[in-house]
């Protein structure tokens, strides 16, 4: 009898899944809210440094240890390749929306989001102004306790998140698309 019963609560066990698997919580909810009005007001005033920081530290180290700076220089160099990149490009609206985040978890109960993501911007190239839709998918990956925002619509991106976060080796996420307004 002890036997059958203990089969039985192993089987029930390994059915349900992990004991951890959950849904955030609705502090993580709210935490994720205020990380991405964080990120807004950063963006919204081309503080790339502060946001470059809102990334993962765990990713942070890994591409300052491939590029052989520290996390500090990165911050700056992102700062620095921004204003370069605004003497061409003019961010005419951003969104990233909290409310339509779509909330998955990892195989070990984790959870993380995905938040949809917009840029509508204007680029000059050669007197030529062509303006243009970036749709993505912004990932809000909870680290610990601590929620991070980090961009995965272009490969290189995807392999620096499975890279330093294997669990999300097998996790699909989606790509993003560029369209021309004009």
């Amino acid at each position: 009898m002890f036997r059958t019963l203990l089969a039985l609560l192993l089987a029930a066990f390994l059915v349900a899944g992990p004991a951890w698997a959950r849904p955030p919580k609705d502090d993580e909810k709210q935490a994720l809210i205020a990380k991405v009005e964080e990120f807004k007001t950063a963006f919204g005033a081309n503080d790339m440094g502060h946001v470059f920081g809102m990334m993962p530290p765990r990713v942070l180290d890994y591409v300052a240890t491939a590029s052989g700076a520290s996390v500090g220089e990165l911050q700056k160099q992102m700062q620095a390749a921004w204003a370069d990149v605004l003497k061409t490009v003019t961010v005419e609206s951003f969104t990233m929306d909290a409310d339509g985040a779509q909330y998955r978890e990892l195989e070990d109960g984790t959870p993380f989001a995905l938040l949809p993501t917009e840029t509508i911007m204007s680029i000059d190239k050669d007197g030529h102004k062509q303006r243009v839709a970036a749709r993505s998918q912004t990932l809000g990956l909870l680290d610990g306790s601590q929620w991070y925002l980090v961009r995965i619509d272009e490969p290189k991106q995807l392999t620096v998140i499975r890279k330093v976060y294997p669990e999300f080796e097998n996790v699909e996420l989606p790509k993003g698309t560029m369209e021309a307004l004009n």
